[in-house]
């Protein structure tokens, strides 16, 4: 009996010794790894930018860059200041980028190219007041980070949140200032005048018998996306190409009012668009009134919002 408890001693013994062991080895390699990764690494400062005069940046899977000068507090297409940009955008990757932070730091790195930086994912110029140049590479993806490099240093790189790629995931289109459309249904479309080859038909929903007509409208107004952009500021040579010039266009005035309510004291609106040729797709050109944008839009929704004619 007694030598059944000593040799259940030395077994628990030998498991105490075993855990201490393992205890020690993940403390050492915890220590080493904050050693390396540069202590607390939670918010390490990779750039410390106040504001920009430019950035730029490459998607090189694609081949595409796009680049953006700063006036004032504006942010403006470099080689095209009249694209009207959502600045929200160019704001956001400004603030990512001039405050940049890393997950880690890899003090003494393998090569570039074992972190996909030899020959990176995206390339990001950013130009501060002062005419000074940063810039950032992005590489490989590891877990949710990305590595990356700072002016071209290899004996110090970091990782980062996806979220710097993230950032810059958006095309000119979509950076694109789109025009405001108003909300007009069924309840407030008070009127549409459509003109065509110099004729003007009224549907009116005081008129019973174009109540279904005044609602297909309606309809097709609703369901139309002012998003695929054909032309950022057409030129008077393309807007005829467009079949938009003043003499080849479709003219659809709609009034309609602010409120759905049937009692208002309020005087009703009128929003206007300008509907051009049918493109191979199936699509045709919109223009709306006093815009630079030029828009491309399904023609079964077009066809909806003229009051469902067959052209």
């Amino acid at each position: 009996m007694d030598m059944k408890k000593h040799r259940t001693l030395l077994i628990l013994l030998a498991l105490f010794v075993i855990l201490i062991l393992i205890f020690l080895f993940l403390s050492f390699y915890e220590r080493k790894q904050e050693e390396q990764n540069g202590g607390d690494d939670s918010q390490i400062s990779v750039t410390d930018i106040e504001s920009l005069l430019a950035l730029s940046y490459t998607d090189h899977s694609e081949g595409t860059t796009m680049s953006f000068a700063k006036d004032g507090n504006t942010w403006y297409v470099s080689n095209d200041r009249d694209i009207p940009l959502t600045q929200s955008y160019i704001e956001t990757m400004e603030d990512t980028f001039c405050s940049l932070t890393a997950t880690r730091e890899i003090s003494d790195p393998d090569a570039l190219s074992d972190y996909g930086l030899e020959d990176p994912a995206y390339t990001i110029e950013l130009t501060d007041q002062d005419g000074t140049l940063t810039t950032v590479t992005i590489g490989n993806s590891v877990d949710e980070d990305y590595y990356l490099a700072v002016n071209g240093q290899e004996d110090i790189l970091y990782t980062a949140d996806s979220s710097i790629v993230s950032s810059m995931q958006y095309d000119l289109d979509t950076m694109v200032a789109k025009d405001d459309v108003p909300s007009i249904g069924s309840g407030n479309l008070v009127q549409a005048d459509i003109t065509e080859n110099g004729t003007t038909t009224i549907y009116s929903s005081d008129n019973d018998e174009q109540t279904e007509t005044i609602s297909t409208i309606a309809g097709g107004y609703g369901a139309m996306s002012l998003t695929e952009l054909a032309s950022y500021h057409a030129d008077a040579e393309e807007l005829a190409s467009f079949g938009l010039d003043e003499d080849s266009r479709i003219t659809v005035k709609l009034t309609y009012n602010e409120s759905s309510e049937e009692e208002s004291d309020e005087d009703p609106l009128t929003f206007t668009l300008y509907i051009g040729n049918t493109t191979d797709d199936d699509t045709r050109y919109v223009q709306v009134q006093d815009s630079d944008l030029v828009y491309l839009v399904s023609s079964g929704i077009l066809n909806n919002l003229l009051g469902g004619s067959e052209e």
